[in-house]
Parts: C-alpha cells; structure tokens; sequence
C-alpha cells in the first residue's frame, strides 16, 4: 500500500467519525441547557468586551495595509528576518510586521489573502503563519502583564519570548514546508480602487473575520462550560483543560493559581494557543498550513517557551502581584536587565541563524 492509498483509507476512517462526534456533543448540549447558555453568555460577554474592541479596528487597520495598491513594506528585525529565512518576497516583511502586531487572527487573514493575491508564494505562506502565528501584544502586554499578573514588564517579557519561540520552532521545522519556488509568481496589477471602495472591502473582510474569531470563542466556551463538573473532579485539570479550549479562559485560571504556577502556566497557554485558536486559524486561513504541522509548532513552541521562562526568570529581581482581583498573592521574579536581555536577543538571532544556515546547506531540502 502507497503512502496516498494509506492518507486515504485514513481519511476514510475519519470521516464518520466527525457527525457522530458533533451528534454525541449536541446531545450533551442538549442534557445540560443551563450550563450551555451560561457558556454562551460568557464567551458572549468576552467577545464584547475585550476581544472585539481589542480586533476589530485592528482588523480594518491591517486589512487597508494589505489591499492597498503599494503596500509600504518593513524595514529592521522583520525584513532581516525574511531575507534569513529564505523569504524574498517584498511582501513578507510588512505582512510579518503586521501579524506580529495584530495576533494569530490577524495573521492568517492577511497571509490567506496575500497567497490569493499571488503577493508571497506556496511555501512563504505556511512559514509566514509559523513566524507570526502569535498572541498580540495588546492581549499578552495589556491583559496577561498589567491585569492577571500585575506587572506591565513582565508582560513585555513574555510577548519577547514568544516571539523568539516562534522562530526557533519555525527553524526546525524549515524542512518540512513545501518545496514550492521560494518567490511568488507576480500576480496580474489589479485596477486602482478609490479609497471608499478600499475601506468597504476592508470593513467587510474585519467583519466576517471577526465573526470568525468570535464564533469560535463562543463554541469553545460553552463546551468549556457543559464539561466543567467532570473535570471538576481532577485536582488541578480545570486550568488545562481551560487552556486546551481556549486561550484567555487558560490565562485566567491558571493566574489565579498565583506564584510560580501562574507563570509557568501563562507561558502554557501562549504556546498551545488552544482548539478555539486552531480553528480560528483554519477558518481564516484555509489549506494554507496543515493542522499537524501546525501542531508540531506548537509543541516545539512548548518545549522552546518553557525553557527560555525558566532561563530568564532567574535574572528577575523583585515581586509582582499576581492576579490582583484575588486575595494578594505574591510571585517571586525579577525585571530583566536591559543589557541581559539584549545579550539574550543576540543569542537568539545568533542561533536561528546558524540552524538556517545548517538547513540550507542540506541541498535536498532546498533543491
């Protein structure tokens, strides 16, 4: 049997699996109507209250920069970075910019949108999603730093370090993205479209992202909410199961966990990111990255996200508030070092460096 025949049997195999899988959790739903609509009441209220303000604009913002007819690339760290990683096109600094800035829903949308266009190419589009895939910093700086763990540093911190987990794990994982060319075919100049037609377009495309991200928060959330007496009963399960559903649910509890285990915790949730963030990044970036790539990412985000926390955490003097909405619980951390962290920044690049430099010496990877 060939290594197509055995893909499809497989598929095969899982196909009737996914309505009875939807049928058994409807009827859970259905069993439990009260739980259900209090789930739906809470991811309700999250989505309006925090996640549509914090992406909405946002989503309009990038959506004009990407359509527009010269859109202004990035110079520094992103156009340093795509010439490194064997990114040529002209577009890839801006859109990793922008996806840096805006998060992973941010991300997948202008990256579907620029492989439609024909502006990167088949294999710049996963690396791209690999790269910026990320929490924002208004989410992981503003929420996570000032609110969960009181302490505006440490959120700075950690959205650093995602980032640098990011790029070690899309390094290991270059061989393994598609052997497409490496620049994208020029697509055919579109006509110049007037500044209303331009905002439209962008509004409309914020819109259904929006819908998007915020259908997905909401489903999660009432599973979240069905399923929470049984993992009630595991000590110590309800924060990774929050986390294993939904990103900002995972934050929340696990800060209220206070210490170490907040930290640590927090930086759990940034790296897996969730099912409600998988889906989110499948529905706004359709085919683009293979859901088991994707996962392995994230995995290796784990490993590398783990060890650069406990690696910094030590250089960290001081105390920062955790959670300051409970009773005042105190973790034991220091503010890094402007000097450490730039020799910590320097080490990072240098090693990215040299694993792009190990794989693109292997000729079969990129021949």
């Amino acid at each position: 049997m060939n290594r197509s025949t055995a893909t499809t049997s497989a598929a095969a195999l899982r196909l009737p699996l996914i309505p009875l899988a939807a049928l058994g959790l409807g009827g859970v739903f259905l069993a439990q109507p009260a739980r259900a609509v209090q789930g739906f009441q809470g991811g309700a209220a999250l989505c309006t209250g925090s996640l549509l303000p914090a992406l909405f604009p946002f989503f309009v913002v990038c959506n004009l920069v990407a359509s527009a007819p010269v859109s202004p690339g990035a110079g520094g760290l992103p156009r340093w970075l795509s010439k490194r990683c064997g990114l040529p096109s002209p577009a890839v600094p801006g859109l990793l910019l922008l996806s840096w800035l805006g998060g992973y829903a941010v991300c997948a949308g202008t990256v579907f949108r620029a492989r439609q266009a024909g502006r990167i190419s088949a294999r710049e589009a996963p690396l791209l999603l690999l790269l910026g895939c990320c929490s924002g910093p208004g989410f992981v700086i503003g929420c996570v730093g000032g609110q969960l763990l009181g302490s505006v540093p440490l959120g700075v911190l950690l959205y650093a370090l995602q980032l640098s987990a990011n790029l070690l794990a899309a390094a290991l994982l270059l061989p393994f993205l598609p052997r497409a060319p490496a620049v994208a075919k020029p697509a055919p100049v579109p006509a110049p479209k007037c500044p209303g037609s331009l905002l439209t377009a962008a509004l409309s495309d914020a819109v259904d992202s929006s819908l998007c991200v915020c259908g997905c928060v909401i489903f999660f959330c009432i599973v979240a909410a069905v399923f929470a007496p049984l993992t009630g009963r595991l000590p110590g399960a309800v924060p990774f199961f929050s986390a294993l559903l939904e990103i900002s649910a995972g934050c929340r509890d696990f800060a209220a966990l206070g210490g170490a285990a907040a930290l640590y915790g927090i930086s759990f949730c940034l790296s897996v990111l969730g099912l409600s963030v998988f889906a989110q990044i499948q529905a706004l970036a359709p085919g683009v990255l293979p859901p088991g790539l994707l996962a392995a990412s994230r995995l290796l985000h784990l490993l590398w996200m783990q060890g650069l926390v406990r690696l910094c955490v030590r250089f960290l003097p001081g105390g920062a508030r955790v959670f300051s909405s409970l009773a005042p619980r105190v973790v034991l951390m220091n503010r890094l070092a402007p000097d450490a962290g730039l020799v910590l920044f320097l080490f990072l690049c240098a090693l990215l460096y040299r694993l792009h430099r190990l794989y693109r010496n292997g000729k079969k990877f990129y021949n």
